[in-house]
């Protein structure tokens, strides 16, 4: 028997979605591989090599693209520069073929939907438009570049595998919001309009991560809710041990997932952190973002974070005022909830590997896992 290709109905204009079964042959090289899953769209093998770690970037606003603005935070750009550049001269066999991004500036219509991005061009697979959802900041911003790629394989497969979960879900035809596409241009790109060259309109434009797809999945519309985004970390988890077929590219992909928000986020206090800094010479940071923070890290780096009681502290945290402080409204702290949920599901606890305090921002950075070393 064979692998064979069975076209369905359109879901968006111009992208059509291919779904593949699976039966009990295998070429030579898929016989070294265990079979795990199969869904009605995509074959999973387990995943044989190391397993890439997750992060949780702390990505600002369009200002952390430059690495010394006052606005931004030097530290956490160095910090996710060097995971970049980890990322990029990891070894082929290594190297992720995509990356799931879970932005903060991404939520679904419903309390248990999940959208997932997709683009209208070549089938799925074609780049990755920018949205540019920021405000009255300087004009040479909106000029700022970041070329990548999605992949209608991934998307379809974890459009499939939340469905099989009990989400609603659905691939949308968007855009990388700058929760996204801000880190990357930092982790992945070598220019922007304040130092080294853009590449001009009309020369032809090379992707910042020519083997290595993006794809954006959403949060809900429910940012109160931890255990349905603790639930989404936990699948998005499956996607880092177990490899898909990309039929386009007869191949295997291996995925990556970065969870980008911020470890504190009150924008409403930003003037209020201006004027207490001036009274207050010595201080970084209004009072509350340093103890959030370090209760964070209690929290992700306790041994509980490998047991559901993670997910009860997080939830406890909803009766302690220190939340709402640092996070007036909520959705720059799940993306933070979902890293927890891959945390658990793969029995790894998350380490802080970066923090700082500005105003009333938090800059905190995690990983999920181990760093993967070169082999000598």
């Amino acid at each position: 028997m064979q692998f064979w290709l069975v076209s369905v109905a359109t879901v968006l204009p111009s992208l059509f979605i291919y779904y593949y079964c699976f039966n009990t042959s295998f070429t030579q090289q898929e016989q070294k591989l265990t079979v795990t899953e199969m869904s009605s769209i995509s074959k999973y093998l387990k995943h044989q090599g190391p397993v890439l770690p997750s992060y949780f970037f702390s990505h600002g606003g369009p200002t952390f693209m430059y690495e010394n603005d006052s606005f931004g935070n030097k530290g956490a750009w160095n910090k996710i520069k060097s995971i970049g550049h980890q990322i990029k001269t990891l070894p082929q066999q290594d190297k992720p073929d995509y990356i799931i991004v879970v932005s903060a500036h991404w939520q679904s219509s419903a309390s248990n939907k999940i959208e997932i991005s997709t683009t209208r061009t070549n089938n799925g697979n074609g780049e990755n438009p920018l949205i540019y959802d920021f405000y009255g900041f300087p004009k040479h911003m909106y000029a700022e570049e970041f070329h990548s790629n999605s992949n209608a394989a991934v998307a379809n497969a974890i459009m499939s595998k939340l469905a099989d979960s009990g989400f609603k879900t659905e691939l949308t035809d968007r855009g990388i919001d700058h929760g996204v596409w801000v880190p990357f241009k930092v982790a992945f790109s070598g220019y922007n309009t304040l130092s080294d060259r853009q590449p001009d309109f009309h020369e032809k434009r090379e992707s910042d991560l020519p083997d290595i797809a993006v794809i954006q999945v959403s949060l809900t519309s429910n940012d109160t809710d931890f255990n349905t985004h603790f639930k989404l970390g936990q699948i998005l988890d499956f996607f880092r041990h177990n490899d898909i077929w990309d039929e386009a590219h007869k191949k295997y992909l291996k995925g990556m997932v970065v969870c980008s928000g911020m470890s504190v986020h009150n924008l409403r206090d930003l003037g209020v952190s201006m004027q207490y800094r001036q009274q207050n010479p010595t201080a970084k940071a209004l009072p509350y973002v340093k103890p959030f923070n370090d209760l964070m890290k209690s929290i992700v780096e306790s041994d509980e974070s490998k047991t559901s009681d993670t997910l009860t502290r997080l939830n406890d945290l909803k009766k302690d005022p220190l939340l709402r402080k640092a996070h007036p409204t909520l959705e720059h702290f799940l993306p933070l909830v979902v890293a927890c949920g891959i945390a658990n599901d793969a029995k790894q606890n998350i380490k802080e590997i970066y923090n700082d305090e500005l105003g009333s921002l938090g800059w905190g950075i995690y990983q999920v896992g181990e760093n993967i070393e070169p082999k000598m």
